[in-house]
């Protein structure tokens, strides 16, 4: 073989080489890249996961709230109950006494009237703007939740992106380093060539 056939042998590898490494650092690249944005991503995961699990624990306080208040509101129209079921038991027959009708009118309206209505009203309409306060909580729960499962989804992607890129980049570097084995046996070989 000539010296001319031997260093072209060398220059054809070396252009080889030159392109397995631009192809090598290009992955590399774009590897280094997708771990940034993973990172990125898996810390945007951990802050809408403790963002749920903090709302969660709003939505068990509210819940626990509004349980005491249900049991309040029972325990109050329970005790009502127990308190108009006596007087009626008491003065349940004829009156004939003035000041006792009046009495027991009075004690009607006050045990079922208005400001029993006002308070068992009140604590009805506290319950409910605490239920309201819970879907609420919970909407934005489950948005967390739906951001940290996209976030996961994205880091999965680019994971598997990065494993095919390292794939991409082991043969890159397997045919690196055929070629600069070529290129030394090359430049052993120009010893050997003929002018």
């Amino acid at each position: 073989m000539t010296r001319a056939e031997v260093q072209n042998n060398i220059q054809y590898n070396e252009r080889l080489v030159a392109q397995y490494q631009n192809q090598v650092n290009d992955l590399q690249r774009k590897i280094s890249s997708l771990e940034s944005q993973i990172r990125s991503l898996s810390s945007q995961k951990i802050d809408y996961t403790a963002q749920a699990s903090k709302l969660k624990k709003q939505i068990d306080e509210l819940n626990q709230l509004k349980k005491k208040f249900q049991s309040l509101q029972t325990n109050f129209s329970n005790r009502q109950s127990k308190r108009i079921s006596k007087l009626n038991a008491n003065f349940s027959h004829s009156l004939n006494v003035k000041f006792i009708k009046s009495y027991v009118s009075g004690m009607k309206t006050l045990l079922s009237g208005s400001e029993y209505k006002k308070a068992n009203n009140g604590l009805t309409t506290a319950i409910n703007k605490i239920s309201k306060q819970i879907s609420s909580i919970q909407k934005q729960v489950d948005e967390a939740q739906k951001k940290a499962s996209n976030a996961q989804k994205e880091i999965d992607t680019k994971q598997r992106n990065i494993n095919s890129y390292r794939s991409q980049k082991n043969t890159a570097n397997s045919n690196l380093s055929y070629r600069r084995q070529r290129i030394t046996y090359w430049k052993n070989q120009l010893r050997y060539a003929t002018n």
